[in-house]
């Protein structure tokens, strides 16, 4: 059983209870993990507390260059990393290189972007000084789901500790094992208690919200976790910044080349098999181009190779697990039983492990769960629209605003969508991930405070206002 990583030493959970960490693609247990115990975070956030003075003492380029070292280790294990994330997750190898490299990148990204981080500052009288001062909030935990549990587990160390917090990091349960190897490998060589980690499920993800020593929470994950958290931080005042979930719309105008904007959709609403907050799961499409649209759609999603993801040549891996399996398996059913029409994939695959197939859907009703819930998979429900503005209407329809994409040839048409489409984040012509060095912020049930970029870490700073007279 794997040992949580508290002040830099491997440490068992006080927790009796164990947890299987299955691979998605063989159903094999790999591994198991404690369930986490109240008094496991307890001790993680002590450590933190007790760091946190000393790290947030240091110079910004002290912190630049440790997080510079972390990224170097992180590169120097790309493919350990890369296989474990694949076995654990289900992604396909291509994928999970990737996000090893795109977990670097960010920890680079924000050590530099740290140093440079600006207070601002006021006119004053003759004598005077009015500036803004900054501080690290103290110890922020940081709770990750499993779709990239190394991308947005570095990520959000990173961007915490840059500005001198310390933290508690919570990993999925699904996806356990490639953030144990990175706390020990990657951050262990960082000044004990600067970053800990503790193992389990919702019962440890609890405690560290809840604990009266812990100053702020960084959450990626769903709706319903995420309220929960945002209620709980809220009776305590305590900061909270959470990127939730997703139900985001794909608009196809007729201007744009058939073959290309499928491709573009293919990429968007199956990327990660449809695992991605920013994932498309509504696509509308113009009647005039609406019938080849799908049938290109169709064609394309028919030539995924999908399998174990260590394979080459795979394209699509599984499921994460049977829980969200079932979800995708029950959303496509209601959409079959409400009278829609499946034109590929559908099922899941007859064959071990957790896979279902690219699907392409048509003429389901507006309120079936398929359009208003998060799907999480590799799932396209396709509408089709009569004029601009009515796609720009049924895009805003949803109580979610994460991302959008808009395909088309018109610079009016992108212009209109730039300002009336509700999503934090916008696409004209490009899949909906993240811009380096950007930011967004999520639009209704999607989240709260900016996400990625400088504006996060403000968000993971304090500011205090300071005015001083040279003499009395």
């Amino acid at each position: 059983m794997l040992t949580n990583w508290i002040s830099n030493a491997a440490t068992p959970s006080r927790s009796g209870d164990s947890i299987e960490v299955v691979n998605p693609a063989s159903e094999e247990v790999m591994d198991l993990i404690p369930r986490g115990a109240s008094e496991d975070v307890s001790a993680a956030v002590k450590a933190a507390r007790a760091a946190h003075a000393g790290w947030s003492g240091l110079a910004p380029v002290e912190r630049k260059a440790a997080l510079l070292g972390a990224a170097d280790k992180l590169m120097a294990m790309h493919e350990e990393l890369a296989r474990l994330i694949t076995q654990e997750n289900g992604k396909p190898l291509f994928l999970s290189r990737g996000e090893v490299a795109g977990a670097a990148s960010a920890a680079r990204m924000f050590a530099e972007l740290s140093v440079h981080l600006r207070a601002g500052s006021q006119l004053a009288a003759s004598g005077q000084l009015n500036f803004q001062q900054r501080y690290s909030r103290g110890v922020v935990g940081c709770i990750v789901p499993w779709n990239y549990p190394v991308a947005l587990g570095v990520e959000n160390i990173a961007a915490a500790i840059s500005v001198g917090n310390t933290v508690v990091w919570k990993p999925s349960e699904k996806t356990p094992l490639s953030s144990r190897v990175i706390a020990e490998k990657v951050f262990g060589d960082l000044p004990a208690g600067v970053v800990n980690l503790v193992l389990g499920d919702g019962t440890a993800g609890a405690a560290l919200v809840e604990h009266e020593d812990v100053d702020a929470i960084l959450f990626v994950g769903s709706e319903g976790t995420g309220r929960r958290i945002g209620e709980r931080c809220g009776r305590n005042l305590k900061k909270a910044i959470l990127e939730l979930g997703g139900k985001d719309a794909l608009v196809v105008d007729e201007t744009v080349d058939i073959a290309k904007a499928a491709a573009l959709t293919i990429d968007a609403a199956y990327f990660n098999a449809g695992q991605l907050c920013t994932a498309t799961e509504r696509v509308y499409v113009a009647r005039q181009i609406f019938e080849p649209f799908v049938e290109e759609m169709v064609k394309q999603s028919n030539a995924i190779v999908q399998d174990d993801g260590l394979m080459d040549g795979v394209g699509m891996g599984p499921m994460v697990d049977h829980l969200q399996l079932e979800r995708v398996i029950d959303h496509v059913s209601d959409a079959s039983a409400r009278g829609a029409t499946i034109h590929c994939g559908g099922t899941r695959l007859d064959r071990k492990g957790y896979f279902f197939p690219p699907t392409v859907v048509t003429g389901m009703p507006a309120d079936a769960p398929i359009m208003m819930e998060e799907t999480f998979g590799p799932v396209a429900p396709i509408v089709p629209f009569d004029d601009f503005d009515e796609a720009i209407a049924m895009a805003n329809s949803s109580r979610f605003g994460l991302a959008g994409v808009v395909c088309t040839n018109s610079s009016s048409r992108a212009v209109k969508a730039l300002h009336e489409l509700r999503a934090g984040m916008l696409k004209i012509n490009m899949p909906p991930r993240k811009a380096p060095g950007g930011t967004s912020e999520p639009v209704g049930a999607s989240g709260l405070g900016h996400g990625y970029g400088q504006e996060l870490l403000l968000e993971l700073t304090r500011q205090s206002s300071v005015q001083w007279k040279g003499q009395l």
